[in-house]
């Protein structure tokens, strides 16, 4: 039996027994042997989230406190149209903020996210520029803090991306060059996706999606939104930030914040149209598109989403 039969066998049998850490440790084991063996990362996932549905107590809490750090002013450029969502946005983006000096450009009738964000950003005093769909709720505390960390080696953050690019999506080179979290409301339930077990900060990452971003302001103003090729409402993040990749500047993914988002994207005509086009500007990335599966367990509500993702930080600082 290989060690990932081993692992895997020893992990159904663990949580048989509702040995939920041990089964949920068994599984990364046989994932980190295999990153491709993705019945173990799906089973790790599902696992704890059973665990965490059933009530069982915390498994892998993180020991000491957050890490002081300089928390400076961030300006926070979205584009909306949508005064619901756009309050329901507001109000979770200053629970987070906790106080810190910020400045939320509010771009109302943008020609296409490339445009509304170059205006955005021009309008940005702040050295830190998020960049935010407004459908983002945030559910962790201090969120922006990730985003702080992140940038304090790196240009540009975002909370999922992959670190090669191969094709006409964020996400087309598939595993294991993907990385991030996100969560999506699933009818009265919540979805939690991930790509990766790992947590932290990771990077040499080439393309960030983009429905949160942070950059470095002046990062952000040396690469530039191609709103003339872009002028629609796909392919603004991967442009922006392939080319910032391209231009030797530093990209992450972050796991520190916990986000869900209410639209998963949609892959129309459309969308189509735009890969053609970002194809045709970037003829070296025609490869083939690599193996995609975003690991998901289905919760409750938004307080286990955010203890599920807690968890999943607590198991990567665990041995």
């Amino acid at each position: 039996m290989t060690a990932v039969a081993g692992d895997f066998a020893r992990g159904v049998a663990l949580r048989e027994a509702r040995e939920w850490r041990a089964a949920i440790l068994a599984f990364r084991r046989s994932a980190r042997a295999n990153p491709l063996h993705f019945d173990s990362t799906h089973a790790a996932v599902t696992t704890l989230a059973t665990a965490i549905e059933s009530g069982a107590p915390p498994l892998f809490p993180r020991a000491g406190g957050r890490a002081a750090r300089e928390r400076g002013p961030i300006s926070i450029v979205v584009c909306s149209i949508d005064a619901a969502r756009l309050a329901a946005m507001r109000a979770s983006y200053l629970e987070a903020l906790a106080g810190r000096e910020h400045q939320l450009v509010v771009i109302g009738d943008a020609r296409s996210l490339s445009e509304g964000y170059a205006r955005g950003l021009a309008a940005a005093r702040h050295p830190t520029v998020v960049f935010s769909h407004d459908d983002v709720e945030l559910l962790s505390p201090h969120a922006f803090d990730a985003f702080d960390e992140a940038l304090e080696r790196h240009d540009v953050a975002g909370i999922a991306g992959a670190t090669r690019v191969a094709g006409p999506a964020v996400l087309w080179a598939g595993h294991p060059h993907l990385h991030g979290w996100v969560a999506y409301p699933a009818g009265a339930a919540f979805k939690a996706n991930l790509f990766s077990l790992e947590a932290g900060v990771t990077g040499g990452v080439q393309a960030l999606d983009g429905l949160i971003f942070a950059a470095r302001r002046e990062a952000a103003l040396a690469v530039g939104f191609d709103a003339a090729t872009f002028d629609g409402f796909h392919f603004y993040d991967l442009d922006f930030t392939y080319r910032a990749h391209l231009a030797g500047l530093r990209l992450a993914v972050t796991t520190g914040l916990t986000a869900l988002h209410a639209s998963e994207g949609s892959f129309d005509d459309d969308w189509r149209r735009y890969a053609e086009r970002f194809v045709a500007k970037f003829p070296g990335v025609r490869g083939p598109k690599g193996e995609h599966f975003a690991f998901s367990a289905r919760l409750s509500s938004r307080e286990s989403v955010a203890r599920f993702y807690e968890e999943l930080r607590g198991l990567a600082a665990t041995a």
